[in-house]
C-alpha cells in the first residue's frame, strides 16, 4: 500500500512515479553538467597585465644556447634573457655544457612571439678512447661557440610554450659559422 502523501510504501520502500523520476533525472544531470564545467578559463594570452606570464623554466637544447635545464628571466618586457646548461657524466665520459641567449621580441600577439636571438655556449667534452700501458687515454675537446638568428615562440595551452629558432653560428676555433636550429619547451609563472 501506497502513503499518498509521502509516496512511501508500508514497508518502507520508497515509490517515486515515472515523470516524478524523469524530473529527477533530468535535474541530476543538469547539476552534473554544470559541476563539470571546467571555471571559465582564461584564454593564454602574452600581453595579459594581469597575468603577463614572465619567468620560465624548462628544456633547451642548441648550440649556442646550451642543452640541458633552461631558465628565462625577463630584463625588460621586450627583451629576455635564458640561461641554460648540462651535465652528463659517467666514468668514461663527460661532458657539461652552459650557455647564454639574448631573445629580443621583435612582435608578439596573443600566442605567439617573433624574436632575434643572440648569445654563446661553452661545451666541454672528455671521453675514454682506450688504454695504454693499464693507462687510460681520454681525449679532450672544449668548444665556445656564439652567434644569433631568429625565433619563434608559441604559448601552447595556458603556461606551456615552446620556441625554434634558426641561428648562424660560429662553433668552436674552427671559425667556421653554420646555419643550427636550436629548439625549447617552457613553463611560464
Amino acid at each position: 500500500m501506497l502513503n499518498p502523501i509521502q509516496g512511501i510504501a508500508k514497508d518502507g520502500a520508497m515509490l517515486i512515479s515515472r515523470p516524478l523520476l524523469a524530473r529527477l533525472i533530468s535535474l541530476w544531470a543538469l547539476v552534473l553538467v554544470v559541476i563539470a564545467q571546467p571555471a571559465a578559463a582564461q584564454e593564454p594570452d602574452w600581453n595579459n597585465t594581469g597575468d603577463p606570464l614572465q619567468s620560465a623554466v624548462g628544456l633547451h637544447y642548441g648550440q649556442i644556447g646550451g642543452h640541458g635545464l633552461a631558465f628565462r628571466l625577463p630584463v625588460r618586457w621586450w627583451l629576455y634573457v635564458q640561461i641554460a646548461g648540462g651535465i652528463w657524466h659517467s666514468s668514461d665520459h663527460q661532458q657539461h655544457n652552459a650557455g647564454v641567449n639574448l631573445n629580443y621580441i621583435l612582435r608578439q600577439d596573443s600566442r605567439l612571439r617573433i624574436f632575434i636571438s643572440g648569445g654563446g655556449a661553452y661545451f666541454y667534452d672528455k671521453e675514454k678512447t682506450g688504454t695504454s700501458g693499464g693507462v687510460d687515454v681520454f681525449e679532450t675537446e672544449e668548444n665556445w661557440n656564439w652567434g644569433g638568428g631568429i625565433g619563434l615562440e608559441y604559448l601552447q595551452g595556458e603556461r606551456w610554450a615552446w620556441k625554434v629558432e634558426a641561428d648562424f653560428a660560429s662553433l668552436g676555433a674552427s671559425g667556421n659559422i653554420k646555419v643550427i636550429p636550436q629548439a625549447g619547451i617552457s613553463y611560464y609563472w
